[in-house]
């Protein structure tokens, strides 16, 4: 009997508030996180496990941590995380984990695993794998070398066509492609933080992004423009064989009063 796909669904940049009520550039991001996460409860094909790719708070606050339990703790799925440049990490210690909210960072789903990087760098808009992460990094891929991996985490280690974006990815992506080359075991890499869809191919390795769940960057804008397109998540099918298959979701219209002439945040 033919074996069903392991769903995934991936998650990213929230940015909820403390406040409920208060807006992103128009968007009141906790209705768009919300909206999102009714259309995932409402597919006909449910996701196994959830990623959230980061930038889960916007004010670094308890509150905004404390609405994101109050949400996911319903679901039945098992919930993962990594952290963006807007969370407070001391926080989300001390939160997680919470019923069904986990902090594993290495995930055994039969043949496949998936590695959750933290690619925070303190007090910064841009990305840094530590030493740490790495290490973490390399242990996983060598403790599974015959598990297909799913490396995930926030910040883009590739040039994603948008000069504003360009220095806001890992700065240190280099050390973290040249890693890679010693494994061959490495088969698709997810990250969030670029509030858009894009997807391509590095050393033989794929891998995509994500839209938010609240506001939409330009794609390919050589400065900070927002994109009048609905918010959205990705799906990801985990399949025995070795193939993936992925695609982006977005809602019937955007959430929030779209502003064009926004310049950044």
């Amino acid at each position: 009997m033919k074996k069903d796909p392991i769903r995934l669904v991936q998650i990213s940049d929230i940015h909820l508030f403390a406040d409920k009520q208060k807006a992103l550039l128009g968007v009141k991001t906790y209705d768009s996180f919300l909206a999102v996460l009714d259309h995932v409860k409402s597919c006909t094909k449910q996701p196994d496990h959830i990623i959230l790719s980061g930038d889960l708070s916007q004010d670094y606050t308890k509150d905004s941590y404390t609405h994101l339990i109050q949400l996911l703790t319903n679901l039945p799925q098992t919930v993962y995380f990594v952290p963006g440049n807007h969370d407070q990490p001391e926080l989300i210690s001390s939160f997680f984990p919470q019923k069904n909210i986990s902090k594993l960072k290495q995930i055994i789903l039969e043949d496949w695993q998936l590695i959750l990087l933290n690619s925070q760098k303190p007090n910064r808009v841009s990305g840094y794998f530590a030493e740490e992460e790495l290490n973490f990094l390399e242990k996983c891929l060598k403790e599974y070398p015959n598990h297909r991996s799913i490396i995930i985490f926030h910040h883009h280690p590739v040039s994603v066509g948008s000069q504003w974006l360009e220095k806001l990815g890992v700065t240190n992506a280099d050390v973290f492609w040249s890693l890679l080359r010693n494994f061959s075991n490495v088969h698709t890499i997810f990250f969030g933080h670029i509030h858009q869809e894009h997807e391509g191919s590095k050393q033989n390795i794929k891998y995509y992004s994500v839209p938010s769940t609240c506001i939409q960057f330009k794609i390919n804008s050589d400065h900070f423009s927002l994109e009048n397109l609905p918010q959205g998540y990705r799906w990801i099918d985990l399949y025995p064989d070795g193939q993936l298959k992925t695609g982006v979701i977005r809602l019937d219209h955007y959430i929030g009063e779209f502003q064009k002439e926004a310049k950044g945040y």
